[in-house]
């Protein structure tokens, strides 16, 4: 990078060509240039930032505009010879991002776990996925009965009859335990979210840790676990989990095993591990989820639903608002004092929208 000189002296380029730069995370760019002594400009209208420099003698510019990166030189050069200019600053600069990356990993641990973070809200995608499955669980597609019948090449006769019905109750299965998984993510996703709006301790919860755990601590971690509603609710998921979500999310192996494993037992042949008690298994049943069970699971589904939107009302106030989420101390003063003054985060939220329209138009 020592080819890229800092000059304040840069107002415009007379005669330029530019590139584009592909880059996830723009402000990289300008910090790899910061570290060696090259100061950055703005924000300006529909610029977040620009950076002016010289290289090789030319003068050039690195641009972050509404519509994308750009990377500008300047002088009396041929497209050729600008073209290999600009090659040769991008590929320094991926290169300089690359030695930023492993400069901020040494520490983003720390300052992770310190809640010095913003969690991307993805509650209304969750949800997207969850309503889609429980809609086509809930009116699975109609398939019509197909009778075929023939007569084989010696002369015999066959037929075969495929039941619609059977067809449409293991569709409404498979899209009954998509369901599920698809509601528990959301569950989980909106547990961690709710966090700075409870109980949250930047500098004493590990909120690596939280994140990483199973939905069954996250749910302990966030809800009173006094509370014999909540009590209730908790001991019914994890029956519809086991039951219906964890035999297709470990290779088809039920807990206990009572339907996929079969003990050869002398005199008797072989018998499920769950002898009797495998009537419950949807593994063993004809039609695996009947009308009665898919509605048993949108109901409770329902009620914690019902059940957050009580006892955190704040939490999901923002949570449904679309907006990411701080953990950071200040951040969630702010929310407490908004809550203390109005008794809702309804003016928080407006502020922070308005901000993130401002951000993401380049409105400065």
């Amino acid at each position: 990078m020592t080819a890229l000189v800092y000059d304040d002296t840069l107002t415009e380029l007379p005669v330029h060509h530019s590139a584009g730069l592909n880059s996830p995370i723009p402000v990289l760019l300008r910090h790899a240039l910061t570290l060696i002594g090259i100061p950055y400009n703005g924000p300006g209208e529909k610029v977040a930032w620009w950076v002016t420099f010289t290289y090789k003698g030319y003068p050039c510019e690195l641009v972050h505009q509404k519509f994308g990166l750009r990377l500008r030189i300047g002088g009396d050069l041929t497209e050729e010879q600008a073209s290999d200019l600009l090659t040769e600053m991008r590929k320094k600069l991926v290169s300089a991002v690359r030695t930023v990356e492993g400069l901020l990993a040494e520490t983003a641990r720390d300052t992770l776990n310190a809640g010095n973070v913003t969690v991307v809200n993805q509650h209304r995608q969750l949800r997207r996925a969850y309503d889609y499955f429980r809609e086509r669980a809930t009116n699975p597609d109609v398939v019509e009965d197909v009778s075929e019948s023939g007569t084989s090449e010696s002369g015999g006769s066959w037929s075969t009859f495929l039941s619609g019905r059977n067809v449409m109750a293991m569709n409404a299965l498979h899209d009954l335990v998509a369901a599920i998984s698809a509601f528990l993510s959301s569950l989980e996703h909106d547990l961690v979210l709710a966090l700075p709006f409870l109980d949250f301790d930047p500098s004493a919860d590990d909120l690596t840790r939280i994140i990483g755990a199973r939905w069954g601590e996250k749910w302990r971690r966030v809800v009173d676990h006094k509370d014999h509603e909540a009590m209730r609710l908790r001991e019914r998921l994890v029956a519809v989990v086991e039951r219906w979500r964890n035999p297709y999310s470990h290779g088809g192996f039920e807990k206990g095993h009572g339907a996929t494993i079969y003990v050869h037992t002398q005199g008797l042949g072989a018998l499920p591990v769950g002898l009797s008690g495998i009537r419950e298994s949807p593994l063993f049943s004809f039609h695996a989820a009947s009308e009665e069970d898919i509605e048993g699971v949108f109901t409770l589904f329902d009620e914690i639903d019902a059940y957050f939107a009580r006892t955190m009302p704040h939490a999901m106030e923002w949570i449904d608002s679309g907006l990411d989420v701080r953990f950071d101390a200040n951040f969630i003063a702010g929310a407490i004092s908004c809550i203390e003054s109005y008794g809702t985060l309804e003016r928080l939220i407006d502020v922070h929208a308005y901000r993130e329209d401002m951000i993401a138009n380049m409105d400065f």
